[in-house]
């Protein structure tokens, strides 16, 4: 791992839950070796064709476009840059890892991974904990996730945004109050209001 040493303000961004949806599985409907040749084209980049047609085709078909512009938005507001955290990251290089992110135009916003498990009790938690011991440079971090809550809320409480189902406005909010380094008036939401409103997202998502 070698982040730009420049890089100040870091998400540390999960993608199942926050980019993908739970129930998101479009993808299936599709062709995903035609997809994955298609992206080897459109990017003249062999790198595809050696990438897992199932990542391709979530990333494609599946990543919620509501949740990658409110990323989009707040890399660019607040000048931070995007270390994946996510499972995802597993036995995916960086460079791997850009690609699939390339795929809605999030490529040069992608500085670096989280590196090896943590392991018990911190988990993820202590997994960022290990890259912020060893990149002193970032001042301002978010960590935004829609697991592990007891881990980052005993370590980072001030710093994590919990996430439901994908990132929403008001996550969105919280992330960027975070970022800015101001007041930070949006409280991540209880089990109990999130519980209700993800069982309304799957009501709507069947109805759609």
């Amino acid at each position: 791992m070698s982040t730009d040493t420049s890089v100040r303000r870091v998400i540390f961004l999960d993608i199942d839950g926050v980019l993908q949806p739970v129930s998101g599985q479009k993808r299936f409907r599709h062709d995903l070796d035609a997809l994955r040749e298609g992206l080897a084209e459109r990017f003249r980049d062999s790198l595809y064709r050696r990438l897992d047609k199932h990542d391709l085709g979530a990333v494609f078909h599946d990543w919620d476009q509501r949740a990658v512009a409110r990323v989009r938005s707040l890399c660019e507001e607040q000048n931070a840059r995007i270390v994946v955290s996510s499972d995802w990251r597993r036995r995916k290089s960086r460079e791997d890892l850009k690609a699939l992110f390339r795929i809605h135009g999030l490529d040069d916003l992608v500085a670096d991974k989280t590196g090896d498990d943590a392991g018990a009790p911190h988990y993820r938690a202590g997994e960022v904990h290990h890259y912020l011991a060893e990149h002193a440079g970032i001042d301002r971090f978010v960590i935004i996730d829609d697991g592990y809550a007891h881990e980052f809320e005993q370590l980072y409480a001030d710093q994590f945004v919990k996430t439901l189902d994908s990132l929403d406005e008001t996550d969105t909010r919280r992330a960027r109050q975070i970022l800015a380094g101001g007041p930070v008036t949006r409280p991540n939401r209880d089990a109990h209001t999130r519980s209700v409103e993800l069982r309304e997202r799957w009501r709507r998502a069947r109805r759609t």
